[in-house]
């Protein structure tokens, strides 16, 4: 019934249609059935949720604070309680500083304003002394040998370095050059800068002095700090520099235990092995007395005990007079028991002591996948009857056996296969007389007895004319790159093999499996290395078997070559790093290097490397540091960039800085610096060669090609590969035309007669094998030759 005045809607009217909400209520429906009640279950969830968002933000936060405290306590603790004593290397930059006064001033510092005075224990590793102002303890030490490696093992373990400069025009020399080079490509934790005789100028070139030395340190250091080192408040203000400065953390030092040999001790078994005692403070990481230790130019060791020792100059830094007789009767007597063992000691355990594995051992049959049947038997028998009856003719010398004469080839078959890079490009000349004949071996003999006196005095000349000849083929080389001429009396189907051509350099497949050398039989390879690398920094020392940091001790190290310790000299300093484990087994590593100057460095020369804490000798392959699955082998060390340099060594676990050095008449010269890239056998290297052609005729976009290859079945065997043109043109070959090597050749656009055809291939290339360890034997060997070596001061080490 519709009231009196009220709208009555027509038959056009919207109708809108109601909510379809399927099985389930709708949210007001909801609403409208729970009348303002909430459920409990909704409420807690919704509480959950929010207690779990702040929880989550707490606990990150305390992650991080905590590892942040870690961080701050690992370097606020060195040289105060039971750490060890902060570790600074002095190193002189010219041979005009005299570190003995410079000694003197920072024993004198532990006696201003009154404080007990500092004790010093002189070791074969410097003196350690206690500076109460100061709440520290230092062990000042120096290297007394001039030697850059052994100046590069004691920079690796200490935790600052002390550089003097001079007040001459020169603040640094040639030598004091590299040394800082050197050290500062392989990494430093802090370094300050000092120099000694600013106060003997007049008072109007002091300042002037210290501007010009630290505008010339400016060029290698970035943030320079020079301390002017004349006096002993001078001297205390650099230590208290060094004590409270920051420090950078050296990748290669992380979790990693190490340690700076204080004394040396050899217990002969009457052979020539015997048992090595080194000791000293262990830094770092706990020592795990299972797995093994490397001395830098030693080798691999394993550990047979560890026994804990009374330290010399141990932690005391009171200040008050009454306790200082006290303190100096007890100081006394530790160093007079100094070496005293205590009776903790820590054996390894005989199963669970890591080997010293190098190689992996190689099984000749393990390449073999079937067993030849019965059928396969008999042919090989039938074909061994006939080459039997088969009379075989051959040219040898008067003289020869017939199972001398089985070993030497005929002349059809001396095509060189399977050579190597070097006899490509090098070919051996037969010397001739003056006549003009060749020369038999037994005048050869004779005529290299007596050129060898008087070649002795041109060897200046001899490597000039090789550095020269070395200087051609690089500019050759860039001028015409990996270009080859096809030997006109071998097939280049035969010469050429090994290579094939690509589609596409960057996205054709290869195997990297395929056709791999013997070598690789011998080495190992992580299926994960990251994965692998990761697991093994994240290992937990076993407390039973575990050394902490700051102990004092003495480690015995099993089966050291008694011809080492006969052959190091007490200047040389050692040092020790533990190992992971996996690290002393053999793999290709990769480094990523960058000249250090100008230097010709060809692809397969040995060089000498500094890779962390080993030092070893092997012959490099070079190639493109690009990405993607296949790199380009480099015949020369480019001048500028990053290259990646390949070799066999042990494996080490990043990150590692690597220094190369490149060795010449008994001298060592920096030659490139960089770090440890990764560690992968799969890495793809290939060698590439271009073959060059000329145009002969040009008809449009059909052109014939000569002086490519010289015979018929060269051009079918290598019909399928591309071609292209120094101009950009690419194309194929169709057929070849007659017997002398022209060939019918089709490409995109018109040729030019001044364009070049061009077929590029490429194989796989492996490093050598040529890993040889430094060892004391090798180092002696060397310095012989070079003749004694010259320390900086030798009265530091006097007493």
């Amino acid at each position: 019934m519709v009231t009196p005045g009220q709208h009555k809607p027509g038959i056009w009217k919207q109708q809108n249609k109601s909510h379809k909400t399927g099985r389930h209520r709708s949210k007001s429906q909801v609403d409208m059935s729970n009348k303002g009640r909430v459920e409990v279950k909704g409420l807690t969830k919704r509480q959950k949720k929010l207690q779990q968002k702040v929880d989550r933000r707490h606990r990150s936060q305390q992650i991080r604070s905590s590892k942040r405290e870690q961080v701050l306590n690992r370097k606020r603790n060195v040289g105060v309680g039971s750490n060890p004593p902060h570790l600074t290397l002095l190193v002189p930059l010219h041979k005009n500083v005299n570190t003995s006064e410079f000694s003197d001033a920072i024993k004198l510092c532990g006696t201003l304003d009154g404080a007990v005075p500092s004790e010093a224990a002189l070791t074969t590793a410097g003196f350690t002394m206690n500076v109460p102002r100061l709440k520290h303890r230092f062990q000042i030490f120096q290297p007394g040998s001039a030697s850059l490696h052994d100046i590069a093992d004691c920079a690796r373990v200490a935790d600052s370095v002390v550089f003097l400069v001079s007040t001459e025009e020169e603040p640094m020399d040639v030598k004091g050059y590299d040394i800082l080079s050197c050290l500062l490509a392989q990494g430093l934790s802090s370094q300050v800068f000092c120099v000694q005789g600013i106060s003997q100028l007049p008072m109007k070139k002091r300042n002037p002095t210290k501007k010009e030395i630290t505008k010339c340190i400016a060029q290698y250091v970035a943030d320079v700090k020079l301390f002017s080192v004349d006096s002993e408040s001078e001297a205390f203000n650099m230590l208290r520099m060094v004590a409270e400065m920051k420090r950078r953390a050296v990748g290669m030092r992380e979790r990693r235990s190490y340690m700076l040999v204080e004394k040396l001790a050899f217990e002969d078994n009457e052979t020539d092995m015997g048992v090595l005692k080194i000791t000293g403070h262990i830094r770092g990481s706990a020592l795990d007395v299972n797995r093994l230790v490397h001395l830098p130019g030693w080798g691999d060791y394993q550990i047979k005990q560890v026994d804990t020792v009374v330290e010399h100059c141990p932690w005391n830094v009171q200040k008050n007079n009454q306790d200082r007789n006290e303190n100096e009767m007890s100081c006394d007597v530790k160093v007079n028991s100094a070496y005293e063992e205590t009776g903790e000691m820590v054996s390894s355990h005989p199963e669970k002591i890591q080997d010293l594995v190098l190689e992996a051992d190689v099984d000749p049959l393990d390449g073999e996948q079937t067993w030849p049947t019965e059928e396969e038997i008999m042919e090989a028998e039938q074909e061994n009857a006939i080459g039997e009856k088969r009379k075989l003719v051959k040219k040898v010398p008067r003289g020869t056996s017939d199972y001398q004469a089985a070993w030497i080839l005929d002349s059809d078959e001396d095509w060189r296969e399977g050579s190597s890079d070097e006899e490509e490009q090098d070919q051996v000349m037969q010397p001739l007389d003056d006549e003009g004949s060749q020369l038999d071996d037994d005048s050869m003999t004779i005529a290299d007895t007596e050129a060898d006196d008087s070649a002795s005095q041109y060897d200046d000349v001899i490597d000039d004319e090789a550095d020269l000849m070395r200087f051609r083929e690089e500019r050759s080389h860039q001028m015409f790159p990996d270009e080859v001429d096809t030997p006109s009396d071998v097939p280049a189907r035969t010469r050429f093999q090994r290579y094939r051509g690509l589609k596409s350099f960057r996205t054709s497949p290869w195997d990297p499996k395929e056709n791999l050398p013997g070598d690789y039989a011998r080495i190992f390879q992580f299926q994960s290395f990251d994965r692998t690398r990761k697991r093994m920094k994240n290992l937990e020392v076993e407390e039973n078997y575990s050394v902490g940091v700051g102990t004092y001790v003495t480690i015995h190290l099993m089966n050291v070559p008694k011809l080492f310790v006969t052959s190091h000299t007490p200047e040389s300093p050692i040092t020790m790093f533990g190992l992971f484990p996996h690290e002393q087994k053999l793999s290709v590593l990769h480094f990523t290097l960058k000249q250090h100057g100008e230097h010709s460095i060809k692809n397969k020369d040995k060089l000498l490397f500094q890779c962390g804490f080993r030092r070893f000798r092997s012959k490099v392959i070079f190639s493109q540091h690009t990405a993607g699955t296949k790199h380009k082998m480099e015949r020369y060390f480019p001048k500028e960039g990053i290259i990646v340099a390949t070799v066999y060594a042990p494996i080490t676990f990043p990150s590692a800085n690597v220094l190369a050095f490149k060795e010449r008449q008994g001298e060592a010269t920096l030659v490139a610096t960089g770090s440890l890239y990764k560690i992968d056998p799969d890495r793809i290297i290939t060698k590439r060669i271009v073959l060059s052609g000329h145009p002969f005729r040009i008809n449009k976009r059909a052109a014939t090609i000569r002086y490519m290859f010289f015979n018929r079945e060269d051009i079918n065997w290598f019909k399928p590969v591309e071609l292209r043109t120094k101009w950009g043109r690419r194309g194929h070959i169709r057929d070849p035309i007659g017997t002398h090597g022209h060939m019918k050749c089709t490409f995109d656009s018109q040729l030019t007669s001044q364009d070049t055809v061009l077929m590029t291939l490429y194989k796989r290339v492996f490093p050598k094998w040529s890993y040889e360890p430094v060892t004391p034997a090798c180092t002696t060997d060397a310095a012989s030759s070079m003749g004694s070596t010259t320390s900086f001061d030798e009265e530091f080490f006097s007493s």
